[in-house]
């Protein structure tokens, strides 16, 4: 769909600067308001790799396997750890995942999803083996999971004087719309700014009207509002990797991979108002309750190269160091809103509408309302951050390994290629909102007998925002806590099972559901926080030969 879009509503869609044409003096936007185009805190989310989603060895220890070896999580970590390998392997890794939400407000729908998918399978061959030089060359192909977007967030609150309604009627009205152009065989949503799109569904359910000259509420009087809100998103962002490591005398090991990602987010995004009457309003017709559904897709895929070394001074001790270049993503958005209502005909029907017993119309007034359908093709193109990764670990002979990693990623390096709204606003929202962010991995292997492993892991990301406290008009994830643990168990000399299990906790920015401040007639939902919560077991089945 072409879509027409002046300077301030392409601002409005990227940055959460929410002024839709420049002769508005509002602000307008919300997590429920701004899902009709990709935006950069949508970027932001895309651009982040989780802990451990690779081996259940990997899991169990954090993902601290900068300096760690002969494991196909390496090829994503860093590859260098491919030329430790001394055989062949074939591995797969089905994982069950658990996930839950906890959000400020009342309970409203169920928050918890579960989600049964593959967090790596691949293999490694030997290519050249050799006392001497090169001591060996091993090529890996594989496929590990690097983040996991299935979650689901819900909640209510009651009692509020805002209504959508009146961001609504403030979008419409300040940008000089009229319902004879919202009626007109002109009409078409190409023909609309995307940021009012919400507001034409919000006129075509009967939420606004301009019957009096200015757009206003005129359906609904109540000054209780009831406020529902339910997001649920799922899918997840993979890699499929050509990797190639090289060991030289067991010293000093070399590798690069090549990594093609791909990437799947589906939101659906509910939002529902109710009204209480505590008294028949002087209305022509009331309106009881209003629901309004989003649903979104993107999907894409990247290319990245990524490059790293280990070194072992001494028996024991390694030290790696890997460099990921920032992935190239090429990706389609896709969307579809649509908006029902139920409302009561209170005195002597002026419209003519056919109201059935109760007086309510009938059929419902929603049913004429047009289905907001947008399937593109709208190409966006974005690069990620780039990774700079260091590592040590020791290793006590047969019995124990710690290892601990520094990762530095450059969120303020996030930039826009390619989009129906061009770049520039993107790239300066990065720069001025994002920053380098922090990860330390901590991870500890002890062999109890030859046969048995156990294995336990932390991890801290410190957030990729310069101010955890603004509000954004979508919430993003600003840091991240993560504990693993697992044991291998070696079955014989050809065969092995790893488990692990992994808890995540993502802290999310503050968020409201919608907003417009301006002209001394500031309105808003509640401030809402929420913290995502994940359980994860990892089970790899491994073969080497």
């Amino acid at each position: 769909m072409k879509r027409i879009l002046s300077f301030i509503s392409a601002l409005a869609l990227c940055a959460g600067a929410y002024e839709s044409q420049a002769q508005s003096s509002y602000d307008f936007g919300g997590a429920v308001i701004d899902q009709s185009a990709v935006s950069a805190m949508d970027l932001f989310n895309l651009s982040q790799t989780q802990f451990a989603f690779g081996t259940a060895r990997s899991a169990a220890m954090a993902g601290a396997f900068t300096s760690l070896g002969a494991d196909l999580a390496s090829m994503s970590v860093n590859p260098a750890g491919m030329g430790m390998y001394r055989h062949n392997e074939m591995v797969i890794t089905p994982m069950l995942s658990f996930g839950d939400s906890r959000t400020t407000g009342e309970g409203f729908e169920r928050t918890n999803t579960t989600n049964v998918g593959v967090g790596n399978i691949g293999f490694v061959l030997k290519l050249r083996e050799s006392a001497t030089g090169v001591t060996a060359i091993n090529l890996g192909f594989g496929y590990n999971r690097l983040a996991d977007f299935n979650r689901r967030y819900s909640t209510a609150v009651g009692g509020q004087n805002a209504s959508m309604a009146d961001l609504f009627a403030r979008q419409l009205g300040s940008n000089g719309i009229t319902s004879a152009y919202l009626k007109g065989d002109t009409f078409g949503w190409g023909r609309i700014d995307p940021a009012l799109w919400g507001a034409s569904l919000g006129y075509f359910t009967g939420m606004v009207s301009d019957g009096s000259g200015k757009w206003d509420r005129d359906m609904i009087a109540s000054p209780s509002v009831g406020q529902f809100a339910t997001v649920k998103n799922s899918g997840s962002a993979g890699e499929y990797l050509v990797s190639l490591g090289l060991n030289f005398n067991n010293k000093v090991y070399f590798g690069a991979s090549l990594g093609i990602q791909s990437i799947y987010m589906r939101r659906d995004v509910y939002y529902g108002e109710n009204y209480r009457y505590d008294a028949e309003p002087a209305l022509d017709y009331r309106m009881d309750y209003v629901n309004y559904d989003q649903s979104s897709r993107i999907s894409g895929a990247g290319v990245n190269l990524k490059l790293g070394v280990i070194y072992r001074p001494i028996e024991g001790l390694r030290l790696g160091f890997a460099f990921h270049t920032p992935t190239y993503y090429t990706m389609t958005y896709k969307y579809r809103a649509g908006m029902t209502s139920r409302v009561k005909s209170q005195t002597t029907n002026p419209d003519g509408y056919t109201l059935d017993h109760q007086g309510y119309i009938n059929p419902p007034f929603s049913e004429s309302t047009p289905q907001l359908v947008d399937n593109g093709p709208d190409s966006w193109d974005f690069i990620s951050p780039a990774r700079m990764l260091f590592g040590a670990s020791y290793t006590i002979g047969q019995f124990a390994v710690i290892s601990v990693d520094y990762e530095r990623d450059w969120y303020n390096g996030i930039r826009v290629k390619g989009s129906p709204y061009g770049k520039r606003l993107f790239d300066d929202f990065a720069r001025e909102n994002y920053k380098g962010s922090n990860t330390l991995r901590i991870g500890a292997e002890v062999r109890i007998i030859p046969q048995l492993a156990l294995r336990a892991g932390y991890g801290l990301w410190s957030g990729g925002l310069k101010d955890k406290h603004a509000i954004f008009s979508s919430p993003v994830i600003y840091r991240t806590d993560y504990v693993g643990a697992g044991l291998g168990i070696a079955l014989s000399k050809a065969f092995f099972i790893d488990v692990a299990y992994q808890y995540t906790r993502n802290l999310m920015t503050d968020y409201k559901m919608f907003y417009y401040y301006g002209n001394g007639e500031d309105e808003a939902s509640p401030t809402l926080s929420t913290k995502l919560l994940n359980h994860s077991v990892m089970l790899t089945l491994g073969f080497r030969f």
